[in-house]
Formats: C-alpha cells, structure tokens, sequence
C-alpha cells in the first residue's frame, strides 16, 4: 500500500512534466494563434450562450401571467391552450368546483386587451388582468417595473385610463415582462370585468389555491372534474405554464428559430475548437514527433492535448462570462423579458464539454497521422 502511495506522485509528474514545459511553451511562444483561437471560439460561445438565454426566456414569458399569479391549478373553457387566448366561462363553477376540492379557494381572472391613456396623455393598448384580491384601493393597477417608462408612469399614485375608468397606479410588480406587445397591467377583478365588458357572473378563468398546499392527487382530482364537466379544462399550475408557453413556440416559431440559432453557435464553437487544437498539432508538428521518438506516453500526450483544448474552452467560456451579461444589459431596454438562469450557463459547460471531448479526439486522431519513419529520424 505504501509502495503504491509513494510511486502515485511520481507517475503524476512523469505525465504532467513534458505536458506542463510544452504548454508553457505555447502560451510564451504562441500567445497571438492561441489567443485568435480563443477570441474565435469566445464569440461562437457568447452567441450560443445568449441565443440559448432568449430561447429559455421566450418559454417563460409565454406564462408569465399564470405564473405571476401563481395559482395551483386552473379552471377554462375546454380547449384553451394559453392564458392570453381565453373564452370566458360562467364563474358559477366555482361551487361545484370547490365541492370536488375540498380545503380549496378560488379567484376569478379576467383578461382582455384594453386602450390605455397614460398620466401625459400618451395613447397606446394594455393586456388587462383582473383578480380576485383584497385591496384597499378597488382601481388601484399594477405593471411591471420594466414598462413604467413605456407606460409613462413617473411615480406611484398617479392616475391613467384604462378602457373608460380612471385609475391609480399602486406600484410597480417584477415577473410580468412580455413579448406580447401590450404590457400586462393587474388590478381588481370587478373593476377589470367592467372595462373589458365582459357579461355579469362571466369569468376567462378559475385560480385554484389551496392555502394549506395541494394535495398529492390534485391531477386525478383534476382529471374527475374534466369527466363531470367536459365544457371544462381543469390544469395543475405545470401543465398551464406548459402549456401557454408551448402555444406561443408551436404558434409563432419563434422559439425553434432561437433555439436553432443557440445550436448553429455552438456547431460553429465545436468547428473552431477542433480547428485550433488541430492548428496547434501542425505547429508543433517537430515537437510531437520528438516526444513520441522519445518515447512519450499515451498519457503524456493526452495531457498535452487536455491542456490546449482546455485553455482554449476555458477562454472561451471566460469571454462569454463577461460579455453575455454586457449584452444582457445592452438589449434589455428593448427586450425586458430577457433574462439569465443558470440554465443557462448549464448549457455553455455542457457545450464545453462536448468540445472538450471532441477536441481530444481530433487531436489524437491528427496525432497518429505521424509516419513512424519521421518518429524514427527524431
């Protein structure tokens, strides 16, 4: 045991020594090819990386409404696949609906699109969502932080219309953000019915809560009132959010589009990583066939080509750290719905890796390339 302990450290240094003198090499030596390899691979990563950010933001602002109100299930009329898209429903419902989940409560929620004159007198359009909520001011309104400006609202207590009411501003809101081209504005729900005149006892959904936590067979229990009512859909929170946001990707496109874009950038990463190992083999072409003449390991030769392509992700994944948050920051005034999670930078490690492997294999396959009589002349 001790014998094998004591020789670890050597092989260790027998493997990394040559690799280590070689590498260092290259970044004295060799530092402007090596660093247009990183520069290059660097872009092809910042536009996968952020191109992946839109594709992910895109399916979350497609429920950003559901998701703001956070119910944990959803009553519609049948068919309805997205929240911005309803028909209305009679909100008596709700008692046979409660009866079937009992510990349950129920909001009711209006939306529709409605004009909009801000406290200036500046015209435009909101998507008007109405709620059942305790609220010391019934025709107070809410908007998201980042369409205060577009909306012309300078501070809170203000007074816009909507529709045909006067109402006050009562604070800005986070998570409502939306592609839709109408900024999402949230007040009370009588007061949203009246201005989307919408009929007396109609309802566009049912906000099911269960302020105790909802139970472990909610789906099933789901699935029973669909059975008892087949004019209903009834959805678990997931499968609504799922659902509103697959509508907008299957109805516009426009997430497999971002989505193809994502992976065209990271093809274009992997080509260029495999393309500067591959240039660092041809120039070190003298210095392979003298280590492989001397007698080189298989493992020795792997470090050297686990240090290049490593230093050339790590690069590259250095610069996209850096500049995807700038362009973050650049286009969110234009696309506010845009956000960064660490899903994704989940996907720029996992494209690294890829690379990373990929980049091996190249190499070692450009490496067995070598004549044996040019390693003999060595």
């Amino acid at each position: 045991m001790t014998g094998d302990s004591d020789t670890a450290p050597t092989r260790a240094v027998g493997v990394l020594g040559p690799a280590a003198l070689l590498l260092k090499a290259l970044a004295m030596r060799d530092w402007r090819p090596l660093s247009a390899g990183i520069i290059a691979s660097g872009i092809a990563a910042t536009v996968a990386t952020f191109q992946f950010a839109v594709f992910t933001s895109f399916l979350q602002a497609g429920a950003a409404a559901p998701r703001h109100l956070a119910a944990d299930a959803w009553i519609s009329a049948a068919g309805i696949a997205c929240f911005d898209f309803p028909v209305l429903m009679d909100e008596d419902y709700a008692g046979a609906i409660l009866a079937e989940l009992p510990g349950a409560s129920i909001r009711r929620v209006a939306f529709g699109f409605a004009g909009w004159i801000s406290p200036s007198g500046r015209r435009g359009n909101v998507a008007l969502i109405g709620v059942d909520r305790t609220d010391s001011h019934p025709r107070g309104f809410e908007v998201d932080l980042s369409d205060t400006r577009r909306l012309d609202l300078p501070r809170i207590g203000v007074e816009a219309s909507i529709g045909d009411r006067t109402m006050t501003y009562a604070g800005p809101t986070r998570g409502l953000a939306t592609f839709l081209g109408a900024p999402y504005a949230v007040s009370g729900f009588e007061e949203a019915r009246a201005i989307l005149g919408m009929a007396p006892g109609a309802a566009a959904f049912l906000a099911v809560d269960f302020p105790q936590g909802a139970p472990t067979d909610l789906a099933a229990r789901l699935a029973r009132i669909e059975l008892r009512f087949p004019e209903l859909s009834a959805r678990t929170s997931g499968q609504f959010l799922s659902d509103s946001s697959t509508y907008w990707q299957a109805k516009t496109g426009a997430g497999a589009a971002i989505l193809l874009a994502a992976m065209l950038a990271s093809v274009l990463m992997v080509i260029l990583l495999l393309n500067g190992v591959g240039r660092f083999v041809q120039r070190r072409n003298a210095d392979f066939i003298s280590m492989i003449g001397h007698g080189a390991s298989d493992a020795q030769m792997a470090a050297v080509l686990v240090g290049v392509a490593g230093m050339l992700i790590a690069g590259a994944l250095a610069m996209a750290a850096v500049v995807v948050p700038l362009m973050h920051l650049i286009v969110h005034p234009f696309l506010p719905w845009v956000t960064l999670k660490f899903v994704d930078a989940g996907f720029a490690l996992v494209i690294a890796g890829l690379c990373l492997v990929l980049a091996i294999v190249g190499a070692r396959r450009e490496l067995k390339r070598f004549p044996p009589d040019a390693m003999f002349r060595s």
